[in-house]
């Protein structure tokens, strides 16, 4: 960390979790907790507070698997005798829902001295976390998505039949959310293009069908349901759970099968053979009697 003009710096990264995912828009900022104090100097006098601390502000979609960086700024007071001042700094927890927010105290620094002519200066500061020499504060925007997919089996099995699906997400309490979620895939032209959080949603979907829900936060609950189709038995995998990786898949199958009628041509085969080989030897006597006489 470094002083420039008495503003100690602390840096942001504002990082994906996984690629392909869209950060929102956040800003991270610090709060002094408690009083700072001297470690090392004569100064007798409560420790002043620090100034005001301006956040690093970060638009949506900023944020990069690799970290995309910005700056907190701490304004620092005057002080009135040597002395190495302490202070203890706490991120900020937002309510943002898929955002990790970092969870450890932070210390700021202040190195103050004799300088020129009797006037104090400050020769050092640094800004680091607690049990770890580094400047630098992480924040992870975690999201994933969820694939709700369609398959049809059986010899009665109709493949162009759509389905209906009831789509349910829910989020944690005390968290913030976006308006509503990016739905793609699928070949129905009826179905909705969003979802939003605590509403159900109907989808229709046929064999070979999947919808994806996109850039869903981290700790949003999903229930995928089937409207019951008569005749077919359905078997499903992962219709309900918790956002928690990358790609998540609530799978459908769906098998109707029967017996088949296969017609009197093939049911009476046997016996047309056996009328097939009858005329057979009676035309072979008529020709025979013929030529005897």
């Amino acid at each position: 960390m470094f002083c420039s003009g008495c503003i100690a710096v602390a840096h942001k990264v504002y990082k994906l979790e996984n690629a392909g995912t869209t950060s929102p828009e956040e800003t991270f900022t610090l709060v002094q907790v408690g009083k700072g104090r001297v470690t090392n100097g004569e100064a007798t006098t409560e420790v002043p507070d620090l100034g005001t601390i301006t956040g690093a502000e970060f638009r949506e979609g900023a944020a990069t698997v690799s970290g995309a960086t910005g700056d907190i700024t701490v304004a620092l007071p005057e002080y009135t005798n040597v002395g190495v001042y302490e202070y203890t700094l706490k991120e900020v927890a937002g309510t943002t829902a898929g955002v990790a927010y970092y969870p450890d105290d932070i210390r700021l620094v202040v190195t103050v001295i004799n300088g020129e002519n009797g006037k104090l200066r400050i020769a050092a500061v640094h800004v680091e976390s607690e049990g770890a020499k580094s400047d630098t504060f992480p924040n992870t925007y975690k999201a994933g998505e969820l694939d709700v997919s369609k398959t049809v089996t059986g010899n009665l099995g109709d493949k162009n039949k759509y389905f209906e699906f009831k789509v349910t997400l829910t989020g944690e309490n005390g968290k913030t959310y976006r308006d509503s979620y990016a739905v793609t895939g699928g070949s129905n032209t009826a179905n909705p293009s969003t979802i939003k959080i605590g509403e159900e949603t109907t989808f229709l979907l046929k064999h070979d069908d999947t919808i994806t829900i996109e850039n869903m936060p981290y700790g949003v609950t999903y229930t995928v349901t089937e409207t019951a189709a008569e005749g077919y038995t359905t078997e499903k995998t992962g219709a309900d759970g918790t956002i928690s990786a990358a790609d998540q898949t609530a799978a459908f199958t769906n098998t109707k099968t029967g017996e088949v009628d296969t017609g009197v041509v093939l049911n009476n085969m046997p016996y047309i053979l056996v009328l097939a080989v009858l005329a057979a030897g009676v035309a072979v006597f008529i020709i025979r009697k013929r030529r005897e006489d």
